[in-house]
């Protein structure tokens, strides 16, 4: 692999197979999503900490410790490869369709890993949003409360556990559309509950049915 020397040393490895190298589970639940909804799902496997996907360009952790130590031709030969492509591809396809006047509701389908800084996450399913945007506020609002009616005992918070207004990919795309034609939502899902298949069918289903209801399906 052409970047693989990056990860050679113990501390790359350990970060590689961690919550930091991956959103475990993730792509499984989006690809359930895509196939119960019939939408187009963009989607990209290349880890963060060669670069992340999800923050702006100049931001600190754009590159992590263990690429932003390739030169400046090499960084930018890395974000020609995967990042602008996936960031164009997401945004040209929401501009296409802003164009005609449609409401794109955008979701980045996350997970988190249950336990951080010996703090256990207090939540299965979070919601990201932009509380100053009246429609994602609503729009979180019902996805939550369908959730919760489908399956009670799984605990959803807005916001949590990271705010939806902080640097990523939506933030950037709310500043070109208004909020009326663009929402953005960042689906964050604890791994704790994708880790067995039963659990994990019964919490991509109900996130799958409460979506549905949430869009008025």
């Amino acid at each position: 692999m052409e970047y693989q020397r990056l990860f050679e040393s113990r501390a790359a490895r350990r970060a590689l197979s961690s919550h930091r190298g991956s959103d475990l589970g993730a792509l499984s639940l989006a690809r359930a999503l895509q196939r119960s909804h019939r939408v187009t799902l963009h989607a990209s496997k290349v880890t963060r900490l060669l670069v992340d996907l999800n923050r702006s360009p100049g931001h600190p952790e754009l590159f992590s410790e263990f690429s932003r130590g390739l030169d400046a031709s090499e960084r930018t030969r890395v974000l020609d490869r995967y990042y602008f492509p996936h960031r164009h591809a997401v945004a040209s396809w929401i501009e296409a369709r802003a164009r005609r006047g449609r409401q794109v509701v955008h979701i980045g389908v996350h997970s988190f890993a249950p336990r951080i800084d010996g703090r256990d996450r207090t939540a299965d399913v979070g919601l990201l949003y932009d509380p100053s945007r009246l429609p994602e506020r609503v729009f979180c609002s019902r996805w939550k409360d369908s959730l919760r009616t489908i399956v009670p005992r799984v605990r959803v918070r807005r916001n949590y556990p990271y705010l939806g207004k902080s640097d990523g990919f939506t933030t950037s795309l709310r500043a070109r559309h208004g909020s009326q034609h663009y929402l953005g939502i960042e689906l964050e899902v604890n791994q704790r509950v994708l880790r067995s298949v039963e659990s994990r069918r019964l919490v991509t289903k109900a996130i799958s049915d409460s979506l549905r209801a949430a869009l008025g399906r």
